[in-house]
């Protein structure tokens, strides 16, 4: 994820707002990008550009992005609260600035939940432990096409809306 081409997406609201946010934790910048570049080198290896469509492999990358922001900023603060809130409140900016469409933000929004709840419920916070959760939640990624459907899946459900190839 190029950081320039999101700020020149970004209106002049959304960039106060951002730099607000980040002022407010600026200690969690540095982790949050070292995050962002996993995120995405993981979701190549495991599937190539596939995480470039609405796919169950970019259910994938938000939820591991999530879970990712999470374990590198809690190396620099320990309250797991505060930094779940941070990741929730950097993540759905990104989605504000760069939004697709509703169902496709709705479906972001949902896998970045599940990767923070998946984070949330493994207190060991092992990197490999979390990769296969993820890997295997991925596998079992739901397919779904309206708003509506989307209100049915837990936070424990990757959901997709086009079918890999």
């Amino acid at each position: 994820m190029d950081l320039w081409y999101f700020i020149k997406r970004a209106n002049a609201k959304q960039i106060w707002q951002l730099i607000m946010l980040s002022l407010g934790n600026i200690r969690l910048l540095w982790p949050t990008y070292k995050a962002t570049k996993k995120a995405v080198q993981y979701s190549n290896t495991y599937f190539g550009t596939k995480h470039h469509k609405n796919t169950p492999a970019n259910a994938f990358r938000h939820a591991i992005w999530n879970w990712l922001i999470a374990k590198e900023c809690m190396q620099w603060k320990k309250d797991e609260n505060t930094v779940l809130k941070w990741t929730q409140r950097i993540t759905a900016m990104h989605e504000k600035i760069l939004p697709g469409d509703t169902l496709s933000n709705a479906m972001d929004m949902h896998n970045n939940e599940v990767g923070r709840s998946v984070f949330f419920k493994e207190k060991e916070h092992d990197l490999e432990k979390g990769l296969a959760t993820l890997r295997k939640l991925t596998q079992e990624s739901k397919k779904i096409r309206t708003l509506d459907e989307l209100t049915f899946h837990s936070k424990s459900q990757l959901v997709h809306l086009i079918d890999p190839q």
